[in-house]
């Protein structure tokens, strides 16, 4: 089955209509990229622990008795 892409125009070939559409696959791949956008921070900033631990001594300085959360599921 030849069909046309609704997102660059381009034709490819495919043995039946895809489940995302008449979308080829590297149309198909720029949109599922843009997920990946967001949480950066958690990959590239101070780790989960690390924050805990900052907000804890924060909450010590302004006299707060913070516990960490140890089961949040």
């Amino acid at each position: 089955m030849d069909i046309q892409c609704e997102s660059c125009q381009k034709n490819f070939i495919a043995d039946e209509m895809p489940r995302r559409g008449a979308v080829c696959f590297s149309c198909h791949v720029k949109t599922v990229r843009l997920g990946f956008t967001y949480g950066k921070v958690d990959f590239h900033g101070p780790t989960v622990r690390e924050r805990q631990r900052k907000q804890v001594a924060d909450a010590a300085i302004h006299g707060i008795n913070a516990e960490p959360v140890t089961n949040w599921m």
